[in-house]
């Protein structure tokens, strides 16, 4: 397994490299408030992965791992629910865009590229809980690649602008849906029209609480990004969003160590094997913290020696250092909590863990209400409240998985 994990990183990493290269082109020669609006719809794409991770690819996993079911008849349900969480998504963040002013032409590539990836996840998550890992990596590989020439191709001839940028996320998009979903299309509707009952008693057991965790969770980590971009305006957020972008390294290593290492917790709370269990918790966190240690270094570094490539040299060194620091400690308490919440995730725990998140984005609001309100220092205050509210999640989220592995524990004693 472990080398199906460095295999799964390595992916999700090429994956990562190429919207990299985009958006680093991009935060570099674009206006400031274009760069902030380009984020900002990534941000609202992120989320909506975020909900069909918690709708889809959680419970699937959690419904697979049980023994005894129809696995086909489960695959079909949840693909026919998420082909109308598709459509309905589309739609929404459609309008929302261009209620904020987006350009058209953008807003038709951002809602392009949203439902081809939200359908590529789905794919995703069906060969993970199927444990093909090699698989999910190589359409990660294979959108890197596709994505990666497209923008250098469109950038070389016709300018870097969002508008290429978005169309060579699309076209890397469909090339790595194509590539994952080769072998798992057909197997959808194989069995005639499918039934949303089997998805529906999911949803109600799982899906609702784990929806309500991702909404919650995206207001105790990114409520800065809606707060400043809706008040402020997206030039307010685009300094936010290009250190963010530096710092996206370990955004992806948490979620390509938790897809990969959640179905291995799941197989190992099944078999009450608390050992296991707390040593795969245990080597997720080392991964998160040494992810967030190096990756800050890189950009101290960067902002140190070579801060012209930050934002073009738009933004004073002086603006970008506290955000920096805001920034990494929010990471870094993000990533000490992958682990315990993976387990719990795999355990089927989304209730708790529902909770937990509810109770911090309570905190993050109420910072960011506050820094609203006082006007000082607007921008880093808010991002100070979303470290509170993480420091909360990550207390809360470890006192609960260390009664999963108590539980765990005492099964295995029986």
């Amino acid at each position: 397994m472990p080398a199906k994990r460095h295999v799964g990183i390595c992916g999700a990493f090429a994956y990562s490299a190429a919207n990299f290269f985009l958006a680093f082109m991009l935060q570099a020669t674009a206006n400031i408030a274009e760069f902030g609006f380009f984020a900002f719809s990534l941000i609202l794409v992120q989320f909506g992965t975020a909900l069909s991770n918690a709708l889809f690819g959680s419970p699937i996993l959690v419904r697979l791992a049980e023994r005894g079911v129809d696995r086909a008849a489960i695959v079909q349900s949840f693909a026919l629910a998420n082909f109308l969480f598709i459509a309905l998504g589309s739609l929404v963040l459609c309008c929302i865009l261009l209620a904020l002013g987006m350009p058209a032409a953008l807003v038709g590539l951002v809602s392009l590229h949203a439902a081809a990836l939200w359908l590529r996840w789905f794919f995703r998550a069906v060969e993970l809980a199927s444990h093909k890992f090699v698989w999910a990596a190589a359409a990660d590989v294979a959108y890197g690649i596709v994505a990666l020439l497209a923008g250098v191709l469109f950038f070389l001839w016709f300018g870097v602008e969002v508008f290429w940028a978005l169309l060579a996320m699309l076209i890397g998009t469909l090339a790595s849906m194509a590539a994952i979903g080769k072998g798992t299309l057909g197997h959808f509707f194989a069995r005639g029209m499918p039934s949303l009952a089997p998805f529906l008693g999911s949803f109600r057991q799982h899906g609702s609480w784990a929806s309500v965790g991702v909404v919650t969770t995206e207001i105790t980590s990114n409520l800065h990004a809606y707060v400043l971009t809706l008040w402020l305006g997206p030039a307010a957020f685009a300094p936010v969003a290009t250190l963010a972008l530096f710092l996206r390294p370990v955004p992806i290593l948490m979620q390509a160590v938790t897809q990969f290492e959640r179905p291995r917790l799941a197989r190992h709370i099944t078999d009450g094997a608390t050992g296991a269990l707390v040593a795969g918790v245990r080597t997720i966190s080392k991964i998160m913290l040494g992810g967030v240690l190096l990756n800050t270094v890189l950009v101290a570094s960067i902002l140190l020696f070579a801060g012209w490539m930050i934002g073009g040299g738009a933004y004073e060194a002086q603006t970008l250092w506290p955000l920096l620091v805001l920034l990494s400690l929010s990471q870094l308490v993000r990533g000490l909590r992958t682990g315990p919440s993976a387990a719990l995730q795999a355990a089927g725990r989304f209730r708790p863990l529902a909770m937990i998140t509810v109770n911090a984005s309570l905190v993050t609001m109420a910072g960011s209400l506050i820094a609203l309100v006082v006007g000082w220092q607007v921008v880093p205050m808010v991002l100070v409240g979303v470290l509170i509210g993480e420091v909360v999640t990550n207390y809360l989220v470890r006192g609960t998985a260390k009664s999963l592995i108590l539980s765990v524990l005492a099964k295995d004693v029986r």
